[in-house]
């Protein structure tokens, strides 16, 4: 990304997503994302003649009347006119935002993102958007499904949105016959079933809605419902953190009544728990010197236990940290990936604003 996104920007983008449940489509260049995201939507969203590759992340929500936004990288938002517009010209802006008429969009917004293949432009994409989405729907085309670099892209996207998203292996109609299509889905649910909810065979191609049997035989009923689930878990996660967060703020002003001489008693043990936890992604960091699974396990352990007696550590600090210390080790781990994923979410876990919930124990 050539330009540094605003903060103005960012909080735009965050604006958008707050007001409902989002999920984004990504996937390398040619995976079929444009067909599926015109199935999903049961309309072509550009004219004809313009391609995705014309365009940067583009924002899709509903609304009775189409209408056509920019989004600029210091914040800026402005509404365009379709009729005459050159769509080649937008790729410079952060985003663009649709407004259309489609009844999927009534429950969840959809953030199509440009083609993936530039492993710098994929880190830049899922910095930018996966903050913003609930899960991602990742395609990948069927004859030659789910590639290594597919793999080291999807490995930018944080975690608990990854246990959220759905792979769909697209294009299925091009493998051949349903043992060859089972093979892939085989391969597929083998090498990233891991890191997905659910994974699922579609052919946008052959999805007709005005056919039941077309529908249902392509895949896109199966996927249509799996996005559907997805969207509705989504919705009921939020309303759930909304009321932790509610609660929150009213123990918050309970706490802000409290007399300054208990608010000074309170602030070492807050400031311990910060210090603590930098400590152990410290540790994390430096524990690429870790070569065998025994003395991975030996060190996660000691950091468990280690926190776990720490007196001035919070309960829920410490549930928190002793979940993201919680890894299991076969042979056929990638310790190094391992490692890393650990100390990633510890880091994470250490910038972020839960990390301050000293005063809930």
């Amino acid at each position: 990304m050539t330009n540094k996104v605003s903060d103005k920007a960012t909080a735009v983008l965050s604006g958008w997503s707050a007001q409902k449940p989002g999920f984004s489509l990504m996937g390398e260049y040619s995976a079929g994302k444009s067909s599926l995201l015109n199935m999903l939507l049961g309309q072509p969203l550009l004219p004809t003649k313009v391609t995705a590759t014309h365009l940067p992340t583009v924002w899709i929500t509903h609304g009775e009347t189409r209408k056509l936004e920019v989004l600029e990288h210091d914040g800026t938002l402005t509404e365009l006119s379709e009729d005459g517009l050159d769509f080649s010209t937008l790729h410079a802006h952060l985003a663009v935002r649709f407004t259309l008429p489609a009844d999927i969009l009534r429950e969840a917004d959809i953030v199509d993102t440009p083609g993936i293949s530039d492993p710098n432009l994929a880190v830049d994409i899922v910095e930018l958007i996966s903050p913003h989405v609930d899960f991602v729907v990742w395609c990948t085309a069927a004859n030659q499904a789910w590639r290594q670099t597919e793999k080291a892209a999807w490995k930018n996207v944080q975690s608990y949105v990854q246990r959220q998203s759905i792979l769909a292996v697209t294009r299925v109609d091009q493998v051949g016959n349903d043992k060859d299509v089972q093979r892939v889905m085989s391969r597929c649910v083998r090498e990233a079933g891991k890191s997905f909810h659910s994974i699922l065979p579609i052919s946008a191609k052959l999805a007709r809605r005005d056919a039941e049997d077309s529908w249902t035989a392509s895949g896109a009923a199966d996927l249509v419902a799996a996005i559907s689930s997805r969207v509705a878990d989504a919705a009921e996660f939020r309303a759930e953190r909304a009321e932790r967060e509610g609660e929150l703020a009213r123990n918050v002003a309970v706490e802000d009544d409290k007399t300054e001489a208990e608010a000074l008693a309170e602030k070492p043990k807050q400031e311990n728990v910060q210090s603590r936890i930098q400590e152990l992604v410290g540790v994390m960091s430096s524990a690429a010197n870790v070569t065998t699974n025994d003395q991975f396990l030996a060190l996660i352990d000691h950091l468990k236990d280690t926190f776990g007696r720490d007196e001035q550590t919070t309960e829920s600090h410490a549930d928190t940290i002793n979940n993201l210390l919680s890894v299991s080790i076969s042979n056929d781990t990638n310790l190094s990936a391992a490692i890393s994923q650990v100390h990633h979410e510890i880091k994470d876990f250490s910038e972020g604003s839960w990390c301050r919930l000293d005063r809930v124990s």
